[in-house]
Order: structure tokens, then C-alpha cells, then sequence
């Protein structure tokens, strides 16, 4: 067996052991609750709740079709932000495991991002429904989702693989990490337009991944518009190198996780 072919079976071991663990995940994930699946679409629902009474009700924002621009960068954000703080732990939950079989750490990570990629599915499914019940229907532009959805993956990715890779070595990463997020949330245009704030303001947030990818993939399902292709070469260019810095470091480190605390 030459080295390719190797690296070929190892490929596919990694994927097979990543779908295991997303199955069994899913399966365990929806017997703790008593809502099961449907909590799936009830979290982000509560979510566009909570936001769309506070800033339309309570603070006014006067943001044409609010509504649907809301649910649409609540649903794109609940991927990345959910899958970014459970990857986070994944590495330290997975410990006893890592202790008593060798696997490539970097399944612990990829395994939640693909439990949440298929939710992520299950609700853009529902967002669908709702943006034709808004008078929203898609257009020829929307050919281009699945690329945006690939990138934003990637975004996720390389976020994800980051966050586990350092959380086993700063014990308080994770709380830092979920007011990062909280920060996050209200610089990548889920509440209102970036396009409205200062210039200068703006071309800082402009190297924002997610508000690039919440901006591009919003102007597709609500406006047909086609992707800025050069605008999306940032988060392209900064996910690549933080998810090959990151991969890295993970492989680095692969016996020293199951040592640490």
C-alpha cells in the first residue's frame, strides 16, 4: 500500500468515525429533552422572539420587512455561534475517551459542527417557508447558496477547530469565548443593516466573516441579488489560515490533550 492510499483509508476512517459520533450525538441530544427534535426550530423561533420584541416593539427600528431580515441572521447565526461554543468544550469532554482510544482529536470538533450543520438544514428549511409566506421566492441568484453555505462552513470550521484546540490549555477560554460572542452578535448586522453605519465604522466591521456572509446570504434569499465574489475572498482568505494554523496545532498537540487537567 503506497502512501496515498493510505492517506485515502485514513480519510475515510476520520469520516466514518465523524458520522458515528454526529449520529450518535443527534440521537442522545434529542431524548434529553421533551420537545426532542422540534427544539431544533423552537430555539431559534425564541430567539427571533426575544430580538424582534426588544428592537422593533421596545426600541423602534424602522428596518423594511424587520421581521424576515431578523429570522433570516438569527437562523445563519445559531450555526456558527452554537457550533463554535460546543467545540470549544469538545475536546475537554472528550477526554476520558481520548485517554483510552487514539483518535485524531480533530473529530471531537468536527463531529459537533456537522450535528449543527444538519440542524442548521432543518431550520433553513423552515426559513424557506417563511421568506415564501413574506412574498420572498427564489430567484436565479439562489444558485448561489450552496457555495455561500460552503464558506460560511468553512468560517465555522476554522472558528470551531480553533476554540478546541486552545480551550484545554486556558481553562476560562469558554466564558471569555461566549462574551466574544455576545460582542459578535451585534457587530455582524443580525439587527440591522451594516450598510447604514459610518463609513469608517463600517470598513472596520467589513473584516467581520460573519457579517460578510449574514450580509451576502441575506441580499440572496431577500433581494435575489448575486454575491460580492471578491468581498467573499475574506472570510475565504481568513478561514483558510486559521483553520490550517489550527489543524496544525491539533495535530501538534494530539497526545498532550488527554494529559492536560
Amino acid at each position: 500500500m503506497d502512501l496515498r492510499d493510505a492517506k485515502v483509508m485514513k480519510l475515510r476512517h476520520l469520516f466514518h468515525v465523524v458520522s458515528y459520533r454526529a449520529i450518535a450525538e443527534l440521537r442522545a441530544e434529542a431524548s434529553r429533552t421533551y420537545a426532542g427534535y422540534l427544539w431544533w426550530v423552537i430555539h431559534p423561533l425564541l430567539m427571533f422572539g426575544v430580538y424582534y420584541i426588544a428592537f422593533n416593539f421596545v426600541m423602534g427600528n424602522r428596518t423594511e420587512n424587520f421581521a424576515i431580515f431578523l429570522f433570516t441572521g438569527i437562523v445563519l447565526w445559531q450555526w456558527f455561534s452554537v457550533s463554535v461554543l460546543r467545540c470549544s468544550g469538545s475536546l475537554i469532554a472528550a477526554k476520558p475517551l481520548m485517554q483510552q482510544v487514539n483518535l485524531h482529536k480533530s473529530v471531537f470538533p468536527f463531529s459537533i459542527i456537522l450535528v449543527n450543520t444538519i440542524k442548521f438544514g432543518v431550520t433553513f428549511a423552515i426559513l424557506v417557508v417563511v421568506l415564501g409566506f413574506a412574498g420572498f421566492f427564489p430567484g436565479l441568484a439562489w444558485v448561489t447558496l450552496p457555495i455561500l453555505f460552503l464558506v460560511l462552513l468553512l468560517v465555522i470550521l476554522a472558528v470551531g477547530c480553533f476554540a478546541a484546540m486552545i480551550s484545554p490549555f486556558i481553562p476560562d477560554f469558554q466564558h471569555v469565548l461566549t462574551t466574544l460572542l455576545h460582542l459578535m452578535f451585534f457587530v455582524s448586522g443580525i439587527i440591522y443593516d451594516l450598510s447604514l453605519l459610518p463609513d469608517r465604522l463600517g470598513s472596520v466591521l467589513g473584516f467581520n466573516p460573519m457579517a460578510i456572509m449574514i450580509g451576502e446570504i441575506r441580499n440572496v434569499l431577500m433581494y435575489n441579488q448575486f454575491p460580492n465574489w471578491n468581498l467573499l475572498m475574506i472570510p475565504v482568505v481568513e478561514s483558510v489560515c486559521v483553520l490550517v494554523i489550527s489543524i496544525k496545532l491539533i495535530h501538534r498537540y494530539d497526545k498532550v490533550y488527554p494529559k492536560i487537567g
